[in-house]
């Protein structure tokens, strides 16, 4: 295609704009940017990067598509903050901080938890899922599994016990008759007891 062709995708009556823009002198339009990638056959994204070098410009670096493992991590990291803290988790520091503490490691950053909960690790590594599992009082099965009915399990069973530490912080046990409050407790932690021995006695030998 010849720039005398290009007019009649620019919708001009001269090939101007797409010689200004080769010779890097005045950008292509949008709406030219959007025909001319038609009529070239290439993506937008291939054009843009064609009139940067034109001008001059630097590449801009692709991004990488988020991988398979890194959008799993951190969609179940959201499930944590919605689910369990009601939209208000800890900060990416206290989490580092909580998970190195509790792991004896330096397993963590604070920019490792944020890269996580965006799905920017590709493949993140067994000792920070360990780590922020510990961060966040839970199973490390929890990031290593994908079964709806085990995350569901999980996270209910911590919403559970987030809302008892609650109470217990503010007294709330004191509203009700001593023996109605260890009932309450018994009854919490006999239904914990009971799920995970109907789990041992349905596991395959």
């Amino acid at each position: 295609m010849t720039q005398a062709d290009t007019a009649r995708y620019t919708n001009t009556t001269s090939p101007m704009p797409v010689r200004a823009a080769e010779q890097g002198k005045r950008p292509l339009s949008d709406q030219a940017v959007t025909a001319l990638a038609a009529a070239y056959h290439v993506t937008r994204a291939e054009l843009l990067a064609a009139q940067r070098r034109s001008f001059g410009q630097p590449e801009e670096p692709q991004q990488e598509p988020p991988s398979a493992e890194g959008t799993r991590v951190a969609r179940k990291l959201e499930s944590l903050r919605t689910e369990v803290y009601a939209g208000a988790a800890p900060s990416d520091a206290h989490l580092a901080s909580e998970g190195n503490r509790k792991s004896g490691s330096a397993a963590l950053t604070e920019a490792m938890v944020r890269a996580l909960r965006a799905g920017e690790i590709a493949d993140p590594r067994d000792e920070a899922l360990d780590a922020l599992a510990l961060a966040f009082d839970v199973p490390p099965v929890y990031f290593r599994q994908d079964d709806p009915e085990v995350d569901a399990l999980i996270l209910s069973t911590r919403a559970v016990r987030n809302k008892f530490t609650v109470m217990v912080a503010r007294g709330a046990g004191q509203e009700m008759p001593r023996e109605s409050w260890d009932q309450l407790r018994d009854f919490i932690g006999e239904t914990m007891e009971e799920i995970l021995a109907d789990g041992e006695n349905g596991r395959p030998a």
